[in-house]
């Protein structure tokens, strides 16, 4: 089997890991000094369950930082695990992150965890040079030629997303975005400029967890009186119309952004685009399947 065409191809940067027993407030440090927002729980080398930033974001929205920070990471992480394995294809790490819906996918060998894959190194993959012909040198300008690369994020991006308005309170908005099953939504004034973002993490923050709030009379009263402008996060990273799928995809891996809003020549909201979008595009018709 070709080893370029697998996941161990991807197993380049140190695995950083934590334990079972480290609280919030050292895995939220662990993430920062790595730069990395997933982080495998283990106990030797056995994977327990993966803790992501926002799983830890929404302990502290839901129980204060105080509190929060306080708890361990075998309270939060997810578990088990969705795992792969180093010899199992590139491929099947993509239609897990697209289908599951994840951002990552621990590396397992031998019952022994040995790496983990993000929807960056996926992406970082899709852009870098190797990608293109890894059986013969390659040029950078040769992966820039590459079809996909040369697409307009037009072709990919949702051209009708749901947005909110500043003056919007925040209980209209989480019920939408629960409702439709979406994390992100553009924030735009009454020209359709795009003014900010509202991500669930945000609204976390804003108002703890949002399911316990729409449930609790004290929190409804928060909910309902909070507007968007309090809770969204402001001057977001937007891209133009006809900006090339290469450049989208490098602004996902550089920036670790989850959407980017795209607008038009007079700075209007023309869509947005995912990081699933990107892949899709990049793997082709092979990533449409379920």
């Amino acid at each position: 089997m070709d080893k370029n065409g697998t996941i161990r191809h991807l197993l380049r940067r140190p695995l950083v890991t934590a334990r079972e027993d480290d609280d919030l407030a050292m895995i939220l440090q662990i993430m920062r000094w790595a730069e990395v927002r997933h982080l495998p729980i283990v106990r030797g080398d056995a994977l327990l369950g993966v803790v992501s930033e926002r799983d830890v974001l929404r302990r502290l929205a839901e129980v204060g930082r105080d509190r929060g920070s306080r708890e361990k990471a075998g309270a939060v992480m997810s578990s088990p695990a969705i795992t792969i394995g180093p010899d199992d294809p590139i491929d099947a790490a993509v239609d897990l992150i697209l289908h599951r819906r994840i951002g990552c996918v621990p590396v397992v060998e031998r019952s022994g965890l040995v790496g983990i894959v993000t929807r960056s190194d996926l992406l970082d993959r899709e852009t870098s040079p190797e990608a293109a012909e890894p059986s013969a040198p390659v040029s950078a300008e040769a992966v820039s030629g590459a079809p996909w690369t040369r697409m307009a994020v037009d072709a990919v991006m949702s051209s009708d997303p749901v947005t909110a308005s500043a003056d919007d309170t925040l209980s209209m908005v989480v019920e939408r975005m629960g409702r439709l099953g979406i994390r992100h939504v553009p924030v735009i004034d009454g020209d359709r400029r795009v003014i900010g973002i509202l991500s669930d993490r945000d609204v976390r923050t804003a108002i703890g967890n949002p399911l316990r709030a729409l449930r609790t009379r004290e929190a409804i009263v928060r909910i309902e009186s909070t507007r968007v402008a309090h809770a969204m996060s402001r001057s977001p990273l937007t891209i133009a119309a006809g900006t090339r799928l290469s450049r989208v995809a490098a602004l996902f891996v550089d920036r670790k952004v989850g959407i980017l809003p795209v607008v038009d020549g007079n700075e209007r909201l023309a869509g947005i685009v995912s990081y699933a979008d990107v892949l899709r595009a990049a793997l082709g018709p092979k990533s449409q399947t379920n």
